[in-house]
């Protein structure tokens, strides 16, 4: 007796498909004209992938039947628990309310200060050199180095950090490493709990040790869970928005000097290119038989929502391939869509709109310097490892 048929079939792998090693958004765009609207591929254990915006935006709207508790493919059952992200609801949403106030904008608009002297400390330190191969030198030590120092990690540890998050997201790491990774990240959670336990700082780690919740603290295991999602998503988002960015501004004369001459229509050059450049693709786990753009799931099967093809839907977005800046809307699921929208919105915005302000006040014009051809990273966070850089020193 033959198993249930899963179709249509196409020929698709999310961490190791050649066009998307050979460059993430033309491999995706490639997908999105090539590949059905709802598809079964047999790659990494075998699993459904949504290609448009309508039912990319069907299977993120409805937690109910697309559960978010393995966020990995195959579905890894001994990972460790990322609070809220891997809740589904009604458990989510005491938890998204306990962690909203720390993220909200009128939260985050005080940071703006120490953000900017991040920014201007760091490119600063390059901006004499004329050349710098950015994701080392800035993209990784901009974004890591705020959230650090926000969420309470020693920053003499910077280098392990980013290390362990790089190595923990490579495709090419093999199950076993990755279990080692996890429990070298949450032994420095634990460690930091502790030390903030029995000395308690200005920092976020502090307050949620402390905060009251449901008449209660939290428990070790959920303040570890919480700092396992925060340590993962602190420090790799905002490192690739950036990386990305960059590359096309390196391309695109006319906006990067709308950049640079023009300061206010910095966050719309941010969000458009989050809108051209999303670099997630988030595991759904589908609880129940149900249909979706004509496809049959089951129960158990598991769905791969790349979050591009929203922002690159041509019924929301006229000419999505092009970055432009005269849309009436901006719309994209750069930062997810539904429940699961991420927490640090407002922080990631603050941070890449003060880099770009504070790059084009210091450095200005740049190019791509030749370095061969570059790398970039499959997997549900996608990212491009190196980008050099070279500009004329003011």
């Amino acid at each position: 007796m033959s198993g249930p048929v899963r179709e249509p079939v196409f020929d698709f792998d999310y961490v190791r498909d050649p066009a998307i090693l050979a460059d993430v958004h033309a491999g995706y765009w490639r997908l999105k004209e090539t590949a059905p609207p709802v598809f079964w591929t047999p790659h990494n254990g075998g699993h459904w992938v949504v290609n448009n915006a309508e039912t990319a935006i069907e299977v993120l709207r409805h937690p109910d039947r697309f559960s978010s508790k393995f966020l990995s493919i195959p579905p890894n059952p001994n990972q460790p628990r990322m609070i809220p992200e891997s809740l589904d609801p009604p458990e989510h949403r005491p938890y998204r309310q306990l962690l909203r106030p720390y993220f909200e904008s009128k939260a985050i608009e005080p940071l703006e200060p120490r953000i900017t002297e991040w920014a201007q400390q760091l490119i600063g330190d390059v901006a004499a050199t004329g050349s710098c191969e950015f994701v080392d030198a800035l993209g990784s030590r901009f974004p890591v180095s705020v959230f650090m120092e926000m969420f309470g990690f020693p920053l003499d540890q910077f280098d392990f950090f980013r290390a362990t998050v790089v190595e923990y997201f490579g495709a090419q790491v093999d199950e076993q490493r990755r279990l080692e990774l996890t429990m070298q990240i949450l032994g420095t959670l634990t460690q930091l709990i502790e030390a903030r336990r029995a000395e308690p700082q200005d920092d976020l780690v502090s307050t949620l040790i402390n905060v009251d919740f449901e008449g209660r603290k939290l428990a070790q295991d959920e303040l570890i869970s919480i700092g396992f999602l925060m340590f993962l998503a602190g420090l790799d988002t905002v490192v690739n928005a950036l990386t990305f960015g960059m590359r096309h501004l390196a391309n695109d004369d006319a906006l990067r000097t709308r950049m640079i001459e023009d300061h206010d229509a910095i966050p719309a050059i941010v969000e458009e290119l989050m809108r051209r450049y999303t670099f997630v693709s988030t595991p759904r786990y589908i609880t129940q038989d149900t249909v979706v753009g004509g496809a049959q799931f089951l129960a158990g099967d598991s769905v791969l929502v790349p979050l591009h093809m929203v922002g690159w839907d041509e019924k929301l977005t006229s000419c999505p391939a092009e970055v432009r800046l005269d849309r009436p809307h901006c719309r994209h699921a750069g930062f997810g869509s539904g429940i699961h929208t991420c927490l640090g919105i407002h922080l990631a915005r603050l941070e890449m709109i003060t880099f770009y302000r504070t790059w084009a006040e210091q450095i200005g014009h740049f190019r791509i310097a030749e370095q061969g051809p570059l790398r970039f990273r499959g997997g549900s966070v996608q990212a491009l490892e190196a980008l050099h850089l070279e500009w004329e020193p003011k």
